[in-house]
């Protein structure tokens, strides 16, 4: 009953009857009297009120399964990597590039997160770390997209790029992943099975799928188990693996009680990428057509990168991904020619994208 809401109309006809009965006065209740008036706004108030507490009852439901297991959604992560930058001639000088530079791609910002150095006699600077300035998966940049220097550095400063892509960046969990979490919690409660590993390893908030291959007999006579865990960039750092490896085996510590039977060892990888090559006929029709390839693009780039280790790109995903844009009438795909299935070491991710749009009637 705490959870019904009642409306206006319901409690205004309660509040009016209650104070007919309490009273043996002859009153106005007409519109536009006072008693109606003062009845009129305290019902609306009250109204308010329990739709406040409806919403605030259905919020705490559904957090009541997780609430005594003190599981909560991950939040996101920061996307990192390094940059270089350049002068334009080699000077006799040593340029410093301060920390706290901030760099973009021109849409994604970036800032240095320790001071670096164009040496003498050099036009490249060492490479430099630089971290996101918000948490996503968008962040995840390519490799050479940095392009622009934010802040004011050395006037011989002119560019700076990254040599390799940035990663690490996730998105906040969605209902579904913390609900699939939660599932694996309860299934390895025994402390010890595959999904208390698989757990173990999701509980590293920058982790966001797992996969666990056991080895019979032990990989190169030492491992008994491959962990792959992927970032949400189809890969994962060196202190992601760590971390993982620590969640797993643990360390003595009440926090770090490990989930692995005496003379188990384990190996932590990131998984192995899978490219796959996308090309499309698309048929459109009142559109522009450069904007509309990039939209498609965009919208088969982020179904295919955020698939988890093993799981497949499915063809008609993609069509179906396509085809509720207003301007799309018909999709054919050329490749892949069928379904990307990976190997429960291997993760799927966009390789080059081509796509020819016709314009139809």
């Amino acid at each position: 009953m705490a959870a019904k809401i009642r409306r206006y109309n319901e409690i205004m006809e309660a509040a009016t009857a209650n104070m007919i009965a309490k009273q043996d006065k002859i009153t106005d209740f007409n519109e536009g009297s006072i008693i109606h008036t003062i009845l009129d706004t305290v019902s609306r108030i009250v109204e308010r009120a329990y739709v406040a507490i409806r919403q605030g009852y259905n919020e705490q439901l559904a957090l009541l399964p997780y609430s005594p297991f003190g599981m909560k959604k991950k939040d996101g992560y920061f996307a990192s990597g390094t940059v270089v930058f350049s002068r334009s001639t080699a000077l006799p000088s040593v340029t410093i590039i301060p920390k706290g530079t901030k760099v973009s791609d021109g849409t994604h910002f970036f800032m240095t997160t320790e001071s670096g150095k164009i040496a003498a006699d050099a036009k490249d600077s060492d490479t430099i770390a630089v971290t996101a300035e918000a948490p996503g998966s968008v962040y995840n940049i390519a490799a050479g997209s940095i392009n622009t220097i934010e802040s004011f550095v050395s006037a011989d400063v002119v560019s700076v790029t990254n040599m390799s892509p940035f990663t690490g960046g996730t998105d906040e969990e969605t209902d579904a992943e913390f609900e699939a979490r939660f599932k694996n919690y309860i299934n390895g409660l025994s402390g010890t099975n595959s999904c208390a590993i698989k757990n173990a390893a999701l509980s590293v908030n920058a982790v966001r799928s797992v996969s666990i291959q056991n080895h019979k007999p032990p990989y190169k006579n030492i491992y008994n188990m491959s962990i792959y865990v992927d970032d949400g960039s189809g890969g994962a750092s060196d202190e992601t693996l760590e971390a993982v490896k620590l969640a797993v085996e643990g360390d003595g510590t009440e926090e770090n009680q490990g989930h692995l039977v005496p003379g188990v060892n384990i190996r932590v990888l990131a998984p192995t990428a899978v490219p796959v090559n996308v090309d499309l006929q698309v048929s459109v029709f009142s559109t522009d057509i450069g904007e509309a390839k990039a939209e498609i693009e965009n919208i088969v780039t982020e179904y295919i990168n955020g698939l988890t280790i093993g799981e497949s790109c499915l063809i008609s995903e993609i069509i179906t991904k396509i085809m509720p844009l207003n301007y799309v009438k018909d999709v054919a795909i050329i490749s892949p020619s069928s379904n990307v299935a990976p190997a429960i070491n291997q993760i799927v991710r966009i390789g080059t994208f081509s796509a020819i749009l016709t314009e139809v009637e």
